[in-house]
């Protein structure tokens, strides 16, 4: 008992870092509306900026140059952008900078991200729908994880951080004389915590700034009665959200690797849901049981009584889903709406026509290019049509249903971990392999069908909490399910086998009707065997046909009018409930397919292949190319990193980063939002953005002066 007491107080000081990013989100939203996933990528930014500082002297600006890193562009000699300024000059230092600058220069840099934020972001977003202002956030976590990965590396960093210069950093031994020992810092954070929680909360209840902001987040309409500007109070309150985000990040830095920051908001948004958005005090309190929970149930995990399928990890990352499913299941219609201004349509989602003309043409196309290109290219074919078909799931979900998913691509990784259990005969399939593959023995298309299943079976239990819940609110628990999803299910050596924590191997002979459709050829040892690809070809048009007749059917109808309006929808006879269930189920197994088909194309798959990053980015590139289209989903298998327009511009341009690629990705998504209003690259013709270029070039110029010719004749017929 005294072990388990100790962990529970040895969690407050991860709960403190909970605490801590829930404020901000809460801040963030009274300010604008907007849970801002990305939260945790903006402390994760101004770590990494506080630990360069102190190790270089270097300041990195959140943004990056593209024109000096690609291949000819490099002797256009054109003007660089300032990305790197040298701040401190360790020769006039004993030891490190002083700690005062630079905790006031990485602040600052938060300042800059907020109003980044705001202007570019979320500003143009405040009339947009609820999906898009998710994508938003989603484009900010994106955006700033690739900047990392391009300007730091991202790499694993060891810091002492801000406790380093604090007297009293050694631990508490026998603490309350329970015979456990807990860090110092622990406390700190705590105190930390209070005292940004305090804070705010007196600035909120007894300000004027605070009480404007309160009534612009109840009505912005009668707060722009009153003088107040809701969007001069949203960019104030952007700004102060990512400042806190940016103490925290510094104070938390030396328990933790800054990369990991982004992945910390799933907390951050238990802690925010248990304030129920609004108050402080709550969230804090959540933020702080939530650490808790974690810590006893990790110590709970190391007794030998406790499960051995129930891993530690998974029992860490699932408390905070535990929290934000509580909460939104018994408070969820509870939870404050805020009082907008207006709001934008959803994307437009015309039915396709001509869909066996286009189908044919897609697969005469790519079956081409399979007989054409070899070694590199074919796999970056394959790879490019495994994102296409996983993105025919989404169109399904997020696109025609209006479901705001992010565990999809966890989904995905789920089932191709099951398909390999399931084929699984207790050999070793190559003899590089470490990891003998344990199962059922099935045969391989069984072993597909048995995998889809499992695959859909999660998605269903997933989508239970949209029976009760929509929107942002299921972006939220989606979101969190995914690292519950990777811990507990992907990464469980009694679930998945030994090589699920690792690497895990792949089939090495799958066969479907007596052939070999792997995508891993023997003889050359190269992921570009021709039948996979023909077999990939084929089961991601069928899927696509599938998809695009759902639209033209009465299913599809529904699902769009649930998109509109639920209440309207089930006013008019829709079962809600079952079409919800549907829309997830039918998702859940396209996404399985997807993963399946990944894991038959190379030698041995990972945790790491299926990741939150992963997942976001395939979101990101299908809302680019158009999400509630098929073709859409074509276009964004075609954008995706790895697939073929980013292998292109190596070719042309030389080595582009994924981390570079992928920051473009999500500031395409974010102008995608803003200009187009979420109908992607795929719908630009349909829309008023592009006919009228469109039209322009296909006029005859013999037809000039025939408009005003009508005119005159409707003068004629008016006069007369």
């Amino acid at each position: 008992m005294n072990q388990f007491i100790i962990a529970l107080i040895a969690g407050v000081g991860t709960g403190s870092l909970y605490a801590m990013l829930g404020t901000g989100v809460v801040v963030a939203f009274r300010g604008s509306g907007v849970i801002n996933l990305g939260h945790g990528a903006v402390a994760g930014y101004s770590a990494y900026v506080f630990n360069e500082l102190r190790t270089s002297g270097d300041l990195w600006l959140p943004w990056f140059d593209i024109i000096p890193e690609w291949g000819f562009l490099k002797t256009l000699r054109l003007n660089n952008l300032p990305t790197r300024i040298h701040v401190f000059d360790f020769e006039m230092y004993i030891g490190k900078p002083p700690i005062v600058p630079t905790v006031l220069i990485s602040v600052g840099v938060s300042v800059l991200i907020g109003l980044m934020m705001h202007l570019l972001v979320f500003r143009p977003l405040r009339n947009a729908p609820i999906l898009g202002k998710v994508i938003g956030s989603v484009g900010v976590l994106l955006y700033l994880d690739s900047v990392i990965a391009v300007n730091f590396g991202g790499q694993n960093r060891s810091s002492s951080g801000f406790w380093v210069f604090s007297p009293f950093s050694d631990p508490v031994e026998n603490f309350l004389g329970l015979g456990g020992t807990i860090p110092r810092a622990n406390f700190y954070l705590l105190f930390a915590a209070v005292i940004m929680g305090a804070v705010v909360f007196l600035l909120y209840r007894y300000t004027k700034f605070g009480i404007a902001t309160r009534a612009a987040d109840e009505n912005e309409k009668g707060a722009s009665l009153l003088g107040y500007s809701p969007q001069m109070l949203a960019g104030v309150n952007w700004v102060f959200s990512a400042v806190l985000a940016g103490l925290a990040g510094i104070l938390f830095l030396h328990k933790t690797q800054p990369s990991l920051y982004a992945t910390f908001i799933v907390g951050g948004l238990g802690a925010a849901l248990f304030g129920r958005l609004t108050s402080i005090p709550m969230t804090v309190a959540g933020g702080l049981i939530i650490g808790m929970m974690s810590g006893g149930g990790v110590q709970l995990a190391n007794n030998d009584w406790w499960p051995n399928w129930l891993e530690i990890e998974g029992v860490r990352t699932f408390m905070p889903l535990l929290v934000i499913i509580l909460v939104l299941y018994f408070q969820g219609d509870k939870l404050p709406i805020r009082g907008t201004l207006s709001v934008g349509r959803q994307p437009h989602a015309p039915a396709s026509n001509n869909v066996a003309v286009g189908t044919i043409f897609a697969v005469g196309f790519a079956l081409l290019l399979s007989n054409v290109f070899v070694s590199k290219w074919e796999s970056v074919l394959t790879a490019a049509v495994v994102a296409t078909l996983f993105m025919f799931s989404l169109t399904v979900l997020v696109g025609y249903l209006g479901q705001i998913s992010l565990a999809n691509y966890s989904i995905a990784g789920f089932a191709a971990f099951m398909m390999v259990r399931f084929v699984g005969d207790g050999t070793l399939q190559r003899e590089a392999d470490y990891y003998i593959i344990n199962g059922l023995d099935m045969p391989t298309i069984l072993g597909f069908v048995c995998a889809v299943g499992a695959g859909t079976i999660l998605g269903l239990l997933i989508g239970l909490p949209a029976l009760r819940i929509r929107g942002v609110q299921l972006a939220v628990v989606t979101m969190s399910s995914v690292l519950a999803i990777e811990e507990l299910l992907t990464k469980s050596r009694s679930l998945m086998g030994d090589g699920a924590a690792a690497i895990q191997p792949t089939p090495s002979k799958p066969t479907w009707f007596g052939q070999y459709i792997g995508g891993y050829n023997k003889e050359t040892f190269r992921t570009d065997y021709w039948k996979y690809s023909v077999l990939l070809i084929l089961i991601t048009a069928l899927v696509g046909v599938a998809v695009v007749n759902l639209r033209r059917g009465n299913t599809g109808r529904r699902f769009l009018a649930i998109r509109a309006n639920e209440r309207a929808a089930a006013a008019a006879g829709i079962n809600v409930k079952n079409a919800k269930m549907l829309g997830f189920g039918i998702s859940s197994a396209i996404a399985s397919m997807a993963g399946i088909m990944l894991a038959y194309k190379i030698p041995a798959i990972q945790a790491e292949n299926f990741a939150i990053f992963s997942g976001l980015g395939l979101l990101a590139f299908v809302y680019l190319g158009g999400i509630t289209t098929g073709y859409g989903a074509v276009v964004g298998g075609l954008l995706v990193a790895g697939g073929m327009m980013p292998e292109f511009l190596n070719l042309h341009f030389g080595d582009v980063e994924k981390g570079m690629i992928n920051a473009v990705g999500a500031v395409g998504l974010i102008v995608n939002a803003i200009v187009t209003g979420g109908e992607g690259v795929a719908l630009l013709q349909s829309n008023a953005l592009g006919k009228e270029p469109l039209a322009l070039l296909r006029r005859n110029p013999d037809e000039d002066d025939a408009p005003a010719a009508d005119e005159d004749n409707a003068t004629e017929g008016a006069s007369v």
